[in-house]
């Protein structure tokens, strides 16, 4: 799904579309690993972590989109996420 992006990075602004998709694994929560990032993300990557849908918004930082609840909504509209399955 397009996404725009306006987001700063690194020190630089990133103007432009972003493509977002949902994955589907066979494993609840499958190793994370960097293999497949490109030098300049291996070296600026600091964290990263499997974060529930229903935590996102308690996080310390902004989440990137920040409207990923939507996001998801529109790739998977049977997810939890969804507007109509919130209470």
């Amino acid at each position: 799904m397009p996404v725009d992006r306006d987001v700063q990075w690194n020190g630089k602004r990133y103007i432009g579309t972003e493509h977002l998709f949902v994955a589907r694994f066979t494993d609840e929560q499958p190793s994370l690993v960097r293999t497949g990032l490109l030098s300049d993300e291996q070296v600026n990557l600091d964290t990263y972590a499997w974060i529930e849908w229903s935590d996102l918004t308690s996080l310390p930082d902004p989440v990137e989109p920040p409207q990923l609840l939507a996001v998801l909504d529109a790739l998977l509209p049977e997810g939890p996420w969804g507007e109509r399955n919130r209470s």
